[in-house]
């Protein structure tokens, strides 16, 4: 008689592959549109705070905690995610509030360049991927502009 051991082993291995699919099919964030599930931090899922540790200011610009102050143009880079692995999120988002002065901006992402004038007060809202981007702020006003960075919930 054959040794049957390979064979219930196979089909052990085939039952765990079928559960693992079906696991991620049907579990949180599964199916075709899902993503991987960050089961450590619940939060990461709308994205983690854009923030000022995140920003490289360029001549002009004065970041001092969450606000921008700048007259003329200020280019700022949002720096690249390093560490962790590639399929992990690795989103940052932010509200960008403009203060009593009218502020152009400018955001390029992914190769996209967007271009918008914001009115004092206005809220545009910023996205940013693993690999980063940047945004330039036109001020027109000789007394200066400034932005404030705010948590996106």
């Amino acid at each position: 008689m054959a040794d049957r051991k390979p064979l219930v082993v196979l089909g052990a291995l085939v039952v765990a592959a079928m559960l693992l699919y079906l696991l991620g099919v049907l579990g949180p964030g599964g199916g075709s549109g899902g993503s991987w599930p960050d089961w450590a931090s619940p939060d990461r899922a709308a994205g983690d705070p854009l923030t000022a540790a995140d920003l490289d200011g360029g001549p002009g610009c004065d970041v001092e905690g969450t606000t921008i102050a700048f007259t003329g143009t200020c280019a700022v880079a949002v720096r690249e995610v390093t560490g962790g692995f590639g399929w992990e999120r690795a989103t940052r988002r932010a509200i960008l509030t403009t203060g009593s002065q009218p502020v152009g901006l400018t955001v390029t992402l992914a190769g996209r360049t967007l271009s918008h004038e914001l009115d004092p007060g206005e809220d545009v809202r910023l996205t940013y991927t693993r690999e980063g981007g940047t945004f330039v702020l036109q001020c027109g006003s000789a007394t200066g502009c400034a932005v404030v960075l705010r948590k996106d919930t």
